[in-house]
């Protein structure tokens, strides 16, 4: 029965680690960034709960980076990140504080980053 209990209690952990989830708030002229070149694919849902648009920005392995979205107001969607790819989110409004609520899923590791910068 003990036996059970920690193997149950190792799946549960486990579990967990395939997913994380975070409300974040992005200030004016900021960008939230996520994974910087060290981890592997994931699946990121995010929902922009805030009041203005965000911008979702990908960058490679090879650092080229492209704009794959701008989230609008309410809206939910999943992005498929590739391996040691960095997605930027981006507060577009010089005012307001965006946010957005994130659910990542898959395997990204324990070395995904995660941080602010200034917007460029």
């Amino acid at each position: 029965m003990k036996n059970l209990l920690i193997l149950t209690l190792i799946f549960i952990g486990l579990q967990a680690c395939k997913s994380l989830t975070s409300t974040t708030y992005i200030d004016p002229k900021k960008t939230f960034v996520l994974g910087e070149g060290k981890h592997g694919s994931y699946d990121a849902t995010i929902k922009n709960v805030g009041k203005d648009m965000v911008e979702v920005i990908q960058i490679d392995e090879k650092g080229r980076n492209y704009t794959m979205d701008i989230l609008k107001i309410g809206e939910k969607k999943e992005y498929k990140v590739a391996k040691n790819a960095t997605v930027m989110f981006k507060n577009i409004n010089m005012e307001k504080q965006a946010i957005i609520e994130i659910l990542i899923t898959g395997n990204p590791n324990a070395s995904l980053s995660m941080g602010y910068q200034e917007n460029k």
